[in-house]
């Protein structure tokens, strides 16, 4: 959960994972007409501006994912060498100890590395629809 320092809104992880997904899903949106254009350029900048909240969630829980696959193959490094196991062999069970932690951990990673792609995806897609919207306008004689 994360708690926007200038809104004051709190997103919670389902929050983040809907904005992802809607994100992904806008990205495969294709409008047919300026009104479903203009809806899609609303919904998308309105989904952009959300995102860094989410990342900045995600990213929090990336790196604690990984502090604790940290302190989790430190601590049992520090037990095996305790009890004199030799050190390559006191590192690989520690590994295998920390797998879980590694393991949710490069799963944040991956979300975080996706909801990263969805944003360039959907910002870029804005930026096509906007120059489509100001050709389409422009064909029409609708200039400012």
């Amino acid at each position: 959960m994360y708690t926007n320092p200038n809104t004051g809104e709190v997103i919670t992880t389902e929050a983040a994972t809907f904005a992802i997904k809607a994100g992904a899903q806008l990205l495969d949106y294709q409008p047919t007409n300026p009104t479903e254009m203009e809806y899609f350029i609303r919904e998308a900048i309105s989904l952009t501006e959300k995102l860094p909240d989410v990342m900045l969630e995600i990213n929090g829980r990336r790196y604690a994912a990984e502090r604790a696959y940290i302190a989790k193959k430190q601590t049992q490094l520090a037990h095996y060498g305790r009890n004199n196991v030799p050190a390559t062999f006191a590192r690989a069970m520690a590994d295998v100890d920390a797998q879980d932690e590694l393991e949710a951990w490069h799963n944040v990673k991956a979300e975080y590395h996706y909801a990263a792609g969805t944003e360039r995806a959907l910002s870029r897609k804005v930026n096509s629809m906007l120059n489509i919207n100001r050709a389409i306008a422009h064909q029409f004689g609708a200039q400012r």
